[in-house]
């Protein structure tokens, strides 16, 4: 292993000598004013190498440019095009003029390139272009489409990761609370997908960053959103209407949503097992949910180099759940029995954020965010057994509030197009009561408080882009009578070495610690089965991963591959425990030593020619290492065809993984986690209908097996609404002068998802 990274290392280093120049300059109309958004293109041997467009002062840059003669070509609408040759052998900086186009009918001329090829490597990540085609396409999703790393539907209005994560969505590097939604693609200057995420953000337990670069905006804007979606036959509804309006001083962002499930319907089978007896049951599960929600974000820029935004929003959700079968209950002698369950779930969350950034200059910037959330959550549980000699009733009912509090301080500094330096700290404050008033026992109180430094820097080495993040968060916490008080270190490296505008390979480590959460530490028992209790362990401490990670990235003619290879190490992990007691298995939580996991595997993404969709499919084989136990092997598959013709939308994708382990128990997935088939049609780019088949391979299925000691059980579970109910979405958009929105975009985000002791 030794000898194989000092090889990496003298391999690098012999291409550090090869030299490296940049080309930038400044683009100007007659007037000497700047022109934003002029697309500025280097082609080398009649193939295009390097691309970029002005901000919004008329600057461009392009750096890792070897020595050589290229062709220059500088467009912009309304402007006479410039061409010339170029020989670059030392770092260049320049300016240009452009002057206003003559009425003159050139036929047969164009000057195209496929902005979808050009991908800029990254310290972190990967930088990516949308196509014209994209850009006038009049809806986000639509058009990130195009990103090969990207799993969007534009119906649901979802983005994910290849592997099916969420990333953390930032626009110009600062989080959002109403998503992409409100953007118009025109605006949108580049795709940043980061997989090294900093320091800053790994408290998150964010996996990836997508940060969309937009183009600045100045004067009056509105948009307006409405959607509406329902499963045939009724099953799952919602509606939703977003709105925006504002100038070049003041904005105001709204939206209000609401979301019903009605009678989502399943089956399930138990076993279970242990000294003297044997149980096991069928039944129906039924599941009723409402949810509503809405929210408003006003913006102000009160100088060029000072915004304020204040934020509120509000959740509410009632959900109840239901089953109902029949069983067998074995012991010295035989019983069958009938059983019913009910269990109900009140919850809200209102929270309000203040946020306020200062620009020091173009490139230094220092942000502000205070944030104060209340939430409730209110859950009850009861389960009756009917034996021919005897009745079981269980019930259990919490009141749980929470109110919670935070500042976050972040200052960022960029220089010389490559450097970049970030500093900051996050204080944060959480107040959990938690009360179950169906018996007399204490109320269960948490406390934490949180305090987290941390700074990044970045830059560059002849063709090696680098990264360097540290943290170092303190918390204090309580948990009833348990009392924690530790020092944790988080951590990020990267290192991505560009070979060419081609091949590209990164090495990166990544060391996290998670706390546990509140349902993790509540001491209380959740569960109404006669035979089991559920409880949380206050005295659990936090977990600590390392991965480091290993991945080679090629890009050429629509092809975007990636093998990768990962080892993950946990130490303190927070896993599933079980024990027998008295004849009840006790299932709670405990830091159960170490976890090593092995994932090797990849995905390739083929874009069709002229935009016409995209083909990708992954694979990754894991390898998972519980301490003193054998090794536990899983494969997860994913991949999906989307087909565009004309007003037309077709394609689907599926998702799948055979096993999931703990110590002490196994999910096994019958069939894909996610499978869905669907066909959009555009009457227009802003109205257009979606039809839909959720699950068309096979009802969601999932089996549970657990054994611990004496103790086992299985459980199946299948959701037969799932896949019998195809739904159709009509959604309308409407912009106007969206390109003059005002700077500052929806900074702000909700700091709670809500108390919950769900796990």
């Amino acid at each position: 292993m030794k000898q194989t990274i000092l090889f990496l290392l003298f391999m690098l280093a012999g291409q550090f000598t090869k030299a490296q120049y940049s080309f930038s300059g400044t683009i100007m109309d007659k007037e000497k004013k700047p022109l934003p958004g002029v697309q500025v293109m280097l082609s080398a041997n009649d193939s295009l190498f390097a691309a970029a467009l002005t901000n919004e002062k008329g600057r461009f840059v392009m750096d890792e440019l070897p020595r050589g003669e290229y062709s220059l070509q500088i467009s912009y609408p309304g402007f006479t095009s410039l061409e010339e040759k170029r020989i670059i052998q030392r770092n260049i900086q320049t300016v240009f003029i452009l002057m206003e186009e003559r009425n003159i009918q050139l036929d047969d001329f164009t000057v195209t390139a496929d902005r979808r090829e050009m991908v800029k490597r990254t310290a972190t990540g990967e930088l990516f272009y949308l196509s014209d085609k994209a850009k006038n396409s009049g809806d986000p999703y639509r058009a990130l489409r195009e990103i090969p790393r990207l799993i969007v539907n534009e119906a649901l209005q979802s983005v994910k990761m290849e592997d099916g994560s969420f990333p953390l969505v930032l626009i110009d590097g600062k989080a959002v609370n109403s998503g992409i939604t409100p953007i118009d693609p025109k605006e949108i200057e580049s795709v940043e997908v980061i997989d090294v995420v900093g320091a800053r953000y790994l408290r998150t337990g964010a996996k990836n960053i997508l940060n969309l670069k937009l183009k600045k905006k100045r004067a009056p804007y509105q948009f307006f959103q409405t959607a509406t979606r329902h499963d045939i036959p009724l099953r799952n509804s919602f509606g939703v209407v977003y709105f925006e309006v504002g100038n070049s001083k003041y904005s105001l962002y709204g939206r209000g949503a609401g979301d019903i499930t009605y009678n989502d319907d399943g089956e399930s089978e138990t076993r279970q097992k242990d000294t003297g007896y044997f149980k096991q049951s069928a039944g129906k599960l039924r599941d009723n949910d409402r949810e509503a929600l809405g929210e408003l974000l006003f913006k102000w820029s009160i100088t060029d180099k000072d915004y304020l935004a204040a934020h509120i929003y509000g959740k509410w959700n009632n959900k109840k759940s239901e089953t109902a079968g029949n069983g067998r209950y074995e012991t010295a002698k035989t019983q069958d029995f009938h059983y019913t369950s009910l269990n109900r779930n009140d919850a809200s969350i209102l929270t309000s954020s203040l946020y306020y950034r200062h620009d020091f200059s173009e490139n230094k910037m220092l942000e502000t965010t205070l944030a104060y959330n209340k939430n409730g959550d209110n859950n009850t549980g009861e389960r009756h057994e009917a034996y021919p000699d005897r009745m079981y009733n269980n019930l259990y009912e919490y009141k749980n509030n929470r109110s919670s509090a935070s500042l976050n301080v972040d200052y960022s500094w960029e220089w010389n197009n490559v450097n970049s330096l970030n500093i900051g700290s996050a204080t944060d404050f959480v107040n959990d009561r938690i009360d179950k008033v169906s018996e007399n026992v204490p109320v269960f109180h948490h406390r934490a408080w949180n305090e987290y430094l941390y700074a990044s820097f970045g830059s560059k080495a002849g063709n090696l882009l680098y990264m360097a993040s540290a943290g170092l968060e303190g918390i204090w916490l309580k948990a009833g009578d348990a009392s924690n008080r530790y020092i944790k270190p988080r951590a990020s490296l990267s290192g991505t070495y560009n070979f060419n505008k081609h091949h590209s390979t990164r090495i990166n480590y990544m060391l996290t610690n998670q706390s546990p959460n509140v349902g993790q530490l509540n001491p209380h028992n959740t569960s109404t089965d006669s035979l089991v209790i559920t409880r949380g362990n206050p005295g659990l401490l936090p977990e600590q991963t390392h991965r480091l990670e290993a991945s080679h990235t090629f890009n050429k003619k629509g092809f975007y591959i990636t093998p990768s290879a990962s080892y993950t190490v946990s130490t303190d992990i927070i896993q599933p425990s079980g024990y027998s007691e008295n004849g009840i298995f006790v299932n709670t939580y405990r830091n159960t030593g170490h976890l090593k996991t092995l994932s090797m595997g990849g995905s390739v993404n083929y874009r069709l020619k002229n935009g016409l969709g995209n083909i990708y499919m992954g694979a990754m084989h894991n390898t998972d290492y519980f301490s003193g136990l054998s090794p536990k092997e899983s494969v997860s598959l994913y991949g999906g065809i989307w087909i565009y013709y004309k007003k037309w939308i077709f394609g689907g994708d599926v998702t799948w993984r055979n096993y999931e382990y703990t110590p002490i128990s196994r999910i096994r997935q019958l069939t894909p986690s996610y499978s869905q088939f669907q066909v959009n049609y555009n009457f227009t780019k802003d109205f257009y209908v979606a039809v839909a088949l959720p699950y068309f391979i096979g009802k969601l299925s999932t089996e549970t097996t657990t054994q611990s000691g004496t103790y086992n059980s299985y459980l199946l579970k299948r959701m037969t609404d799932m896949s019998a109910h195809p739904w159709v979405l009509l959604r309308y958009t409407f912009r106007r002068n969206s390109k003059e929105k005002i700077k500052l975009d929806n900074v702000v985000k909700s700091k709670e998802e809500g108390i919950s002791l769900s796990f």
